[in-house]
């Protein structure tokens, strides 16, 4: 449709009997849900041991593209679905954590409250736990952080 056929009386008209549907391609946000991931965990790159810092990036760039996640770092249902799943980041950050990628003189909850830029703890951080990783995401995991 070329801009001057454009008839916005004829689209509000659609809108106003609810025949106007917005198809967002599924492809072309497909992998949003990485960048956003990223972005969030970029502020706990100061939290890092002396052994990771500077490799953060690299470290979650890695985590996001490795194919053992499957569909384990996006939401599927709700009004979150296509963002990335807080639960899982936040429980891949406390295994990270546990095999000495990030400080153990932080705690778990100090590091939640800067992911999340908050004081006190919410629903991500309480049932982190139910978002149990795949045994290959684990062994994944594992793997990449005992390089070291």
């Amino acid at each position: 449709m070329l801009p001057e056929e454009f008839d916005a009386d004829r689209l509000r008209q659609l809108t106003l009997e609810g025949r106007v549907y917005i198809d967002i391609s599924q492809e072309a946000d497909k992998n949003a849900y990485k960048r956003e991931i990223l972005d969030y965990v970029h502020a706990i790159d100061d939290y890092a041991t002396e052994t990771w810092k500077g490799q953060m990036d690299t470290v979650w760039n890695t985590i996001v593209n490795a194919t053992c996640f499957g569909d384990t770092l996006v939401m599927k249902k709700g009004k979150q679905s296509g963002h990335m799943n807080r639960y899982t980041v936040t429980n891949i950050v406390c295994r990270m954590q546990s095999l000495g990628v990030y400080r153990k003189d932080v705690s778990m909850l100090a590091l939640h409250l800067k992911l999340e830029g908050i004081t006190k703890k919410n629903t991500y951080y309480k049932s982190s736990g139910l978002y149990e990783l795949p045994r290959e995401a684990r062994m994944f995991i594992r793997k990449l952080f005992s390089r070291v």
